[in-house]
């Protein structure tokens, strides 16, 4: 009798120490991961209402500077550093209107985001706004537009003129 509880035993611990060779046997298969930050990304989109606009209606708004202020105008992702430039597509509409010149641009700089800023003169040619921009996924720009001396508008045909202004986002 004791034969057969040991024989029975035995046969119970080794049905057990195979069981749990069998559950421990791995299986591994690696799997590469790879991030590919090789493509150069860049984007500028204009927030909120980017329209902007000028109003003279009587003689007070003649004698001071008028600045009219589009907070979060500009926001830019890139991975890269970048700068910004600003450009009006062409001379005011209709013709005879003010020169370009009447207006400049300015980022805020309490909006910075760790770039050099510069004023910026409208012009049809590029003119610097933002330099040295460190990457960002996020980074906005309040912009000024500031008509500093209204003189030149004062023999201008009265109407409403227009130009469009295009900025441009590229990395250094």
């Amino acid at each position: 009798m004791k034969s057969k509880l040991i024989l029975t035993l035995l046969v119970f611990v080794a049905i057990c120490v195979g069981q749990r060779v069998h559950a421990q046997t791995d299986n591994t298969d690696p799997v590469n991961v790879s991030i590919d930050l090789t493509a150069p990304v860049i984007s500028i989109n204009l927030g909120g209402t980017p329209d902007v606009l000028f109003t003279y209606d009587d003689a007070a708004d003649y004698t001071v500077a008028q600045t009219v202020s589009k907070p979060g105008h500009l926001v830019v992702v890139s991975n890269e550093p970048y700068s910004i430039t600003v450009a009006a597509s062409a001379a005011f509409a209709p013709a005879g209107g003010p020169g370009l010149d009447v207006v400049t641009i300015n980022a805020e700089p309490a909006t910075a985001n760790g770039a050099t800023l510069t004023e910026a003169t409208l012009a049809t040619g590029d003119a610097l706004l933002v330099t040295d921009a460190p990457p960002s996924n996020n980074a906005v720009y309040n912009v000024d537009y500031t008509i500093e001396d209204a003189t030149t508008l004062l023999d201008v045909t009265r109407a409403v003129y227009t130009t469009t202004v295009v900025y441009t986002a590229t990395q250094l």
